[in-house]
């Protein structure tokens, strides 16, 4: 687990371009019959996501300061990341939920201020997760408890125990 954070105080990115992109495990290899042949070459492969942020002045500083900061071995989330080399932990969202993710880490750093509607600033990046977000294999026990999780969710916050 990375010993930084990042900042509580920075939204999570916006919705707009946000996506995922897991990176190919297998090695595929065309035979002469004109098949091709996949095998898994690794079990755990990093995921990147696209990534943007539309931040106020305070927040914009907050995040270049952070990126650029230099790393502080006492208090990790007093310093930054220096230059985007180090990684963090952050909140993301991917299929399985908004929860916090470890060992993040920016690709090829970001893009950006982008000045819009004259007050905020947009900022593009690229991050990787180190860890690829899917559910457990131990999941596939009970398929029906993953199609309805949303309803079971529902019910299980809202609709029980019954309100006396």
């Amino acid at each position: 687990m990375a010993e930084i954070d990042f900042p509580a105080g920075l939204k999570t990115p916006l919705q707009a371009d946000y996506g995922l992109e897991h990176v190919n495990a297998n090695l595929e290899t065309q035979m002469a019959s004109g098949k091709t042949r996949s095998r898994q070459r690794f079990t755990s492969t990093p995921t990147r996501v696209n990534v943007q942020w539309l931040l106020p002045p305070g927040q914009a500083q907050l995040f270049e300061a952070w990126y650029w900061a230099p790393y502080k071995p006492g208090d990790p989330n007093k310093g930054g990341i220096q230059g985007g080399t180090l990684p963090f932990n952050t909140k993301l969202k991917t299929p399985i939920g908004l929860r916090i993710y470890e060992d993040v880490k920016f690709l090829g750093g970001y893009n950006g201020p982008v000045l819009v509607g004259g007050r905020f600033w947009r900022f593009t990046a690229t991050l990787e997760i180190a860890k690829r977000p899917v559910l457990p294999p131990e999941a596939l026990e009970f398929p029906e408890y993953i199609l309805y999780s949303n309803i079971i969710d529902i019910v299980a916050t809202v609709k029980w125990p019954p309100q006396t």
